[in-house]
């Protein structure tokens, strides 16, 4: 039964054109990279061994109405769900998932357009299992060149498998939010801050200061009346700095102020007891959580990749020839 009959969904499916000479011409093209592809041979050489030119993204076709588009889309949909068999090759059945499935591999113009190249894509995968039929009626699995190539090829099957399984349970969401936040926090613990402060020679008289503070009284006055710092001409005006270079007591509490806010215990660093106005912080010019994702994730990747072949090679039995070839990846625990 052809595709665009099946199950009920004639009156949309048959929307979809039967391959005409053009989509022959896309299926013949499309061949090669399968074959490349199941056999394991780089897809970019295969190309541009045969000079094939990668084929224009599907046309639209512009008689097609609306409501035309959204039955054939709906149709398509009912069969992502109902998986049917679209055809039989010798008794081995072609399921449409499948054929969807087959689509992966090719720039993103054709799998946006799934329903215009569908006809191709079938006429591509009924042409593999001729082609792998009649190799194996010659004997071709039994072959040692071709036993060693798909070797090869699920070599790394087995190792992309495994390696999207663990990317799926490390480069979570929740991982990047708190690889972001781990981010900004490193960031806004040294980025400028402005400050005043009061300096006073013992922790009574810094006290007594800040008890003035909460009755009302004016920061700068008081600075300029009550320091014994250098900055008291100011109003104990610190300017912009950066909190690693002050002494980690007084560090560690302006960062715990906000803007306006002034110390309620006095910070007693080695230059005295300290009474501490944050004024200002500078921005910190750090995107949003989203504007990083792509970023955040690419880097999550790369780690947890580089753990996962460290793990492996610190268990493994591994000998190089010569000692010193093929470093191990990077410790980046």
């Amino acid at each position: 039964m052809a595709i665009w009959e099946h199950n009920g969904t004639a009156g949309a499916l048959r929307l979809a054109v039967r391959p005409s000479r053009p989509a022959v011409l896309l299926g013949f093209w499309l061949l090669p990279v399968t074959v490349a592809l199941c056999l394991g041979q780089p897809l970019r050489a295969q190309v541009s061994e045969q000079a094939l030119p990668l084929p224009g993204p599907p046309a639209a076709d512009a008689t097609r109405s609306g409501p035309e588009i959204a039955r054939l889309k709906e149709a398509f949909q009912q069969m992502n769900v109902e998986n049917p068999v679209v055809a039989r090759v010798n008794g081995q059945e072609i399921r449409w998932a499948e054929v969807v499935a087959s689509a992966d591999d090719l720039p993103a113009q054709y799998r946006e357009q799934i329903e215009s190249v569908f006809p191709a894509l079938l006429d591509r995968l009924v042409d593999l299992r001729l082609l792998a039929d009649a190799a194996r009626a010659e004997g071709l699995e039994s072959d040692p060149g071709v036993q060693k190539r798909v070797a090869a090829f699920e070599d790394r099957v087995l190792s992309s498998t495994l390696v999207e399984r663990h990317l799926a349970q490390s480069v979570t969401t929740a991982a990047l939010r708190e690889r972001y936040d781990a981010l900004v926090a490193a960031r806004r613990a040294d980025r400028e801050i402005r400050a005043r402060h009061i300096l006073l020679g013992s922790e009574a008289a810094a006290e007594a200061a800040i008890a003035r503070l909460d009755k009302g009284e004016v920061f700068i006055s008081l600075a300029s009346e009550l320091s014994e710092g250098p900055s008291a001409a100011r109003g104990g005006d610190l300017g912009y700095f950066l909190p690693s270079r002050m002494a980690p007591a007084f560090a560690e509490a302006a960062l715990a102020l906000e803007p306006g806010d002034y110390t309620r215990r006095p910070v007693e660093t080695e230059f005295g007891w300290h009474v501490i106005l944050l004024v200002d912080r500078r921005a910190d010019g750090i995107p949003s959580f989203l504007d990083m994702q792509d970023q955040l994730r690419e880097e999550a990747t790369k780690d947890a990749v580089d753990r996962l072949l460290l793990s492996l090679r610190h268990q493994a039995a591994l000998e190089m020839f010569p000692e010193d070839a093929g470093g191990a990846p990077e410790d980046v625990r």
